[in-house]
């Protein structure tokens, strides 16, 4: 009951340097690079529904407002929202394929890796959740209506 907070705090660090160090750098660059390609795949299925939506007529009404304005501006705003939409991409891969060859900074790239991790996990939550529920139906559709009638 006596500890000061000095004390929790430096042992709360402690805590947590330690499950870092822990890290298994091998097992979580084998799970980040799946998570990241799945990220890329969401995205371009979120754009090509999108791109499906737009072409099928004048009924069409973007939810986001920032991507709305930018499709009113019509080719040129739409390559300005495709540039948006791939911007994290790029952050993520310099997560995901950050390397320390001489084992210099052990505790810093494990801590990069375990962010990448959350990081792409959340992503990928929130672009699967996007794409089935708001876009799924449509690339059905869409294929559907691309098949050949027997």
């Amino acid at each position: 009951m006596g500890w000061s907070f000095g004390r929790r705090f430096s042992e709360a660090r402690e805590r947590d340097r330690d499950f870092i160090l822990a890290i298994n750098l091998k097992t979580i660059n084998s799970i980040l690079w799946p998570l990241f390609v799945g990220f890329l795949c969401l995205e371009f299925l979120d754009v090509y529904s999108t791109l499906i939506a737009l072409s099928q007529g004048q009924f069409f009404m973007e939810l986001n407002p920032i991507a709305g304005t930018l499709f009113s501006l019509k080719f040129i705003g739409f390559l300005l929202a495709l540039v948006l939409k791939y911007l994290p991409a790029i952050p993520l891969f310099y997560l995901v394929f950050v390397g320390d060859k001489l084992e210099f900074h052990p505790y810093e790239i494990r801590l990069v890796k375990f962010v990448a991790l959350v990081s792409l996990l959340a992503a990928d939550s929130l672009m699967l959740y996007i794409v089935a529920l708001n876009n799924f139906p449509l690339l059905i559709r869409s294929f559907m209506d691309g098949l050949p009638a027997k």
